[in-house]
């Protein structure tokens, strides 16, 4: 008599498919890591220069100001919004806090302090204008960041500011400052690092950040399950503006200048380094973690291309193409989840 209940066992040919090895899903979930251990380990091997102690640390501190801008665009990328506006604002800013000091002998901290005022507006009303008013982000940064882009030139007739020997040497100190003397880090480092664990914080530790996700996930479900979504949405394009002040004072103050420049190639930086990030991400979700790490990367790489004599423009070059890259693992991601 036969046993009904008899139970069949897959055998290892029809477990086999599940458990083979997908290149797509690796590369979705660990590309951006692999290339940057490769691009790393490369550099390291063309040049010796490359893996010395004192280069690295400069080049994190040279890093920092992208990842300020980074770190905010991380935020409003995760509520589905975009904000071109940022190194606009970054470079006005900037040009108000050294003109200030140097022209009208202000005191850092008041200088400062208009800075921060003059990019909580700014980037207040982005807010207003894409959430209140409805107007796509897109567009509406594009056109208020050319508009800090010509405010920053007609504040100082067109000309570079230099104050080397205006600004005090506390200010200067922001953008150089001594090195650590346990691990050697300088002081712009420290203000990343800082800045980075309270957004890291926020958006992974709060109910906050859950609600930004849900947001980015469906503004509309969101706002059904009460979850004020104007509000945070503004509250985005104002924390942009924050992040932008810290990174034009460590800009100004390693360079003790403000520079007239469109600021197009650091955009770029910031989001390849975000959407590095969320390419990062096993759910390709935008994140501080990821974002510091693309940060990294990018350096990595501009130090890498730097050290081997390419220009500048080979450097944005690669950039460009590393924003491509994240893209396509971003979307990657995507189609596997």
């Amino acid at each position: 008599m036969s046993d009904s209940t008899t139970t069949h066992i897959p055998s290892s040919e029809s477990r086999g498919p599940r458990n083979r090895f997908n290149v797509l899903i690796f590369l979705s979930r660990y590309g951006v890591v692999f290339a940057s251990l490769a691009s790393i380990l490369a550099f390291a091997i063309l040049n010796d220069r490359y893996i010395q102690l004192d280069g690295i640390l400069s080049s994190l501190s040279l890093g920092s100001p992208l990842l300020m801008l980074a770190l905010g665009l991380t935020v409003v990328l995760t509520m589905g919004d975009f904000d071109l506006s940022v190194t606009g604002l970054t470079s006005a800013a900037g040009a108000i806090v050294v003109i200030l000091m140097v022209n009208h002998d202000w005191s850092w901290g008041l200088a400062v302090f208009v800075g921060l005022i003059f990019c909580l507006v700014a980037g207040s009303l982005n807010g207003l204008l894409v959430s209140y008013a409805g107007m796509p982000s897109f567009i509406t940064t594009l056109a208020t960041g050319l508009i800090l882009i010509g405010t920053r030139y007609e504040s100082a007739d067109g000309r570079n500011i230099t104050g080397s020997t205006s600004l005090p040497d506390i200010y200067r100190d922001f953008g150089i400052g001594e090195p650590d003397p346990l691990l050697g880090v300088r002081t712009p480092v420290w203000i990343a690092a800082g800045l980075a664990i309270l957004l890291w914080l926020l958006m992974s530790k709060t109910e906050v950040g859950r609600y930004m996700y849900a947001i980015g996930g469906n503004p509309e479900a969101a706002r059904l399950s009460g979850i004020n979504v104007k509000a945070l949405r503004a509250s985005g394009f104002a924390l942009v503006g924050f992040m932008a002040l810290f990174a034009a004072v460590t800009s100004t103050a390693r360079t003790a200048s403000s520079v007239a420049d469109s600021g197009f190639s650091t955009l770029l930086g910031a989001y390849a380094a975000a959407f590095l990030g969320a390419a990062a991400s096993r759910r390709t979700l935008f994140n501080v973690p990821g974002t510091v790490l693309g940060v990294i990367f990018l350096q990595a790489v501009d130090r890498g291309l730097t050290i081997e004599g390419y220009s500048t423009g080979v450097r944005d070059i690669a950039k460009g193409c590393i924003l491509l890259l994240a893209m396509a693992f971003t979307l990657l991601g995507a189609s596997r989840r």
